[in-house]
């Protein structure tokens, strides 16, 4: 891997929007200091450009599915080894979706809901990929079609939150009997499009956006006693974006927000320290992006796909960039 270079470009600022001559707008941020310090590389680029992807980890490897391309709804699915910095492409998804939910459980890549055309209709349908035999089976149907949410593994248990339609949407998966538990307490914020990780047992709930625009909201649930507990606020608020856990932290960056008819897309990298429960600023995100997605690897926070450009704009500025964050210390 290589470090990466920083162009600087001459901007203005204009109704909280940072403009750049010939390129998409990147959203200025309320000035916080870097706190935290770190070196961002930059992995070998994904095959397929993409934008609202999703991601899982199972043993080291970061399992890539669906998303938007310059040419529309994806089926790829593809496979990055980080010691290797090196990109397989696997058997295609059954179908091509997007804005899905994605995460590993004993072996297995597990794939939910997601929008199945452009007019953004939910899907209620689920996946199950082997990467032994490099095949994907189809599992029963959710209980209802969602999109824009997300699918975390807390303690070997698969647990679906947010999205659409409803917004504070919690449901766990039961693999022995292929089933939903749609029991559980929901979700106290409504929200889609968020950021969504685990940590030390508990589902950490962050971001998103709902009617009143992009939220800075974090919760935390813990499923051993049904329950949701309020945390310190993300200092930048924002949807369209992504967290994951790295070292006992939580690491959210990119995302979109919208002013008017314009939109921006983020560069701004924060890390929750669940010790201190305290946020931080980390060196930014050397591309901003929205829709991209994110693992925690081997101590490192690597980031993938996006668009560069908000809305409308998504199409034309699909990114393959791969940029790798390493604390330092770490």
């Amino acid at each position: 891997m290589r470090t990466m270079l920083v162009t600087v470009v001459l901007m203005c600022v204009v109704s909280g929007l940072v403009f750049a001559q010939d390129m998409p707008i990147v959203c200025s941020a309320a000035p916080i200091d870097v706190t935290v310090e770190g070196e961002w590389t930059e992995g070998a680029p994904m095959p397929t450009p993409r934008s609202e992807l999703g991601a899982a980890v199972w043993e080291s490897v970061v399992y890539v599915a669906g998303g938007l391309t310059a040419d529309g709804i994806s089926d790829a699915f593809e496979s990055y080894h980080v010691a290797n910095d090196e990109w397989t492409t696997l058997a295609a998804l059954p179908v091509g979706l997007h804005h899905l939910g994605i995460a590993a459980l004993d072996g297995k890549i597990y794939v939910t809901g997601g929008y199945e055309d452009m007019n953004f209709t939910p899907d209620a349908r689920a996946w199950v990929y082997d990467p032994e035999t490099d095949e994907w089976r189809q599992l029963n149907d959710l209980p209802e079609p969602i999109g824009a949410h997300q699918l975390v593994n807390v303690d070997d248990r698969l647990y679906i939150v947010g999205g659409v339609p409803q917004g504070t949407m919690l449901w766990a998966y039961d693999a022995e009997n292929d089933s939903w538990d749609t029991t559980l307490t929901p979700m106290p914020t409504a929200r889609e499009h968020l950021g969504a990780t685990a940590l030390d047992g508990r589902l950490i709930v962050v971001g998103g956006p709902w009617s009143q625009g992009n939220l800075a909201a974090a919760e935390a649930y813990d499923p051993e006693i049904d329950t949701w507990e309020t945390l310190p606020e993300m200092p930048t608020a924002r949807g369209g974006f992504n967290v994951t856990a790295v070292n006992g932290n939580v690491y959210a960056g990119g995302g979109e927000a919208f002013s008017g008819d314009s939109g921006c897309t983020f560069n701004r990298a924060e890390v929750y320290d669940a010790e201190t429960q305290m946020w931080a600023r980390l060196p930014d995100m050397p591309t901003p992006r929205h829709g991209l997605t994110m693992a925690g690897v081997d101590g490192r926070w690597i980031v993938i796909g996006g668009a560069t450009g908000a809305g409308g704009m998504t199409f034309e500025t699909t990114s393959d960039r791969v940029e790798i964050f390493s604390p330092s210390g770490e």
